[in-house]
């Protein structure tokens, strides 16, 4: 469980819907929280199923944080609270795994409610959304399924439209900021940081603890050095596949992205000055192709098995090939 004892500041709106539904007893069966990565969706879905399973909630509905039902929760030891993630990075949730989360969910009850957190729901594979769709379709009392995701698009529309759909947006700056500045008091990056995650805290925040920064600088001057004939694509794929394969896709479309809003937008300031100078020397019509090709594979990458050293040598090939007739 989350170490925050209270939804983060950019979640009011979200919070108190929950809760106003809660009080009111119209919860659905299902809900959907949707949004990009870093926003506190699974915190917030965390945060709400403590409260449901709080023998004594505080004001505004916050878990006590004491009661035996929260002790077990902060446990990861609730029987009425179950979460299905993928068994490894880059998988899909399969069959079996939902299957005997329900049945677990079935044979115990210590709380008002049963809850199954699914985390990201679209890595749910086709058998076991299937299986998902079944216990939508025909619920049980006091069952509650909260899904949740950045890609709504790679959901079963039946999925969807059996699900209350509640949505997280970046926060404004002027509150992102100083929260950040709390995370962070020692950091003179946070502009950088906030930046360099689109606007996600929580993202921005992994970043400033983690080497992220680095590894994405030397991204882009991995692709610099593609596109002036510099090094050579297989090398690239096998030095950067070492890394998972999903981050090492999210950040060349945020590379993708950054390098857009550089040709596009006029006056806009990037986050590194490598990033204006190649953007001066690529093409429009390249960037578009490369963007959506990367979403196609971020598309398929939990549907299918994918040889991750031929894909790695097809995204930094593109490159080099597209250098060479650029410059020619």
């Amino acid at each position: 469980m989350n170490k925050y004892l209270a939804p983060l500041p950019w979640q009011r709106q979200q919070w108190q819907q929950l809760y106003r539904a809660h009080q009111e007893a119209r919860l659905p069966h299902a809900l959907l929280l949707l949004g990009q990565a870093g926003l506190g969706k699974a915190l917030l879905a965390d945060h709400f199923a403590k409260t449901l399973l709080c023998k004594q909630p505080i004001e505004e509905g916050f878990a006590c944080q004491h009661c035996r039902n929260c002790d077990l929760v902060a446990a990861n030891t609730h029987p009425d609270l179950g979460y299905l993630a993928p068994e490894k990075s880059g998988q899909g949730i399969k069959i079996d795994a939902i299957r005997s989360l329900i049945e677990k969910l079935n044979r115990t009850t210590q709380a008002a409610y049963k809850i199954v957190i699914i985390n990201p729901a679209d890595s749910l594979l086709l058998a076991a959304s299937n299986a998902l769709l079944k216990s939508l379709e025909e619920p049980s009392d006091r069952v509650l399924f909260i899904l949740i995701t950045e890609k709504i698009e790679r959901l079963l529309p039946t999925i969807r439209s059996r699900c209350q759909v509640i949505r997280f947006s970046p926060p404004q700056k002027a509150l992102a900021m100083p929260w950040l500045a709390s995370q962070l008091p020692e950091s003179t990056a946070l502009d950088k940081l906030y930046q360099l995650s689109a606007g996600s805290p929580l993202q921005a925040l992994a970043y400033a603890q983690s080497d992220y920064y680095q590894f994405y600088i030397d991204l882009l001057n991995t692709l610099s050095a593609l596109w002036h004939q510099e090094i050579d694509p297989v090398s690239c794929a096998s030095h950067y596949l070492k890394n998972d394969v999903g981050q090492l896709l999210t950040s060349l479309l945020r590379l993708t992205t950054e390098l857009i809003k550089c040709q596009l937008l006029r006056g806009y300031v990037a986050l590194d000055p490598a990033l204006s100078r190649l953007a001066k020397s690529l093409t429009t019509p390249f960037l578009f192709e490369y963007f959506d090709s990367l979403i196609a594979l971020q598309t398929h990458l939990h549907k299918v098995t994918l040889n991750a050293q031929l894909m790695g040598e097809a995204l930094f090939s593109c490159w080099a090939l597209r250098g060479v007739k650029h410059v020619s």
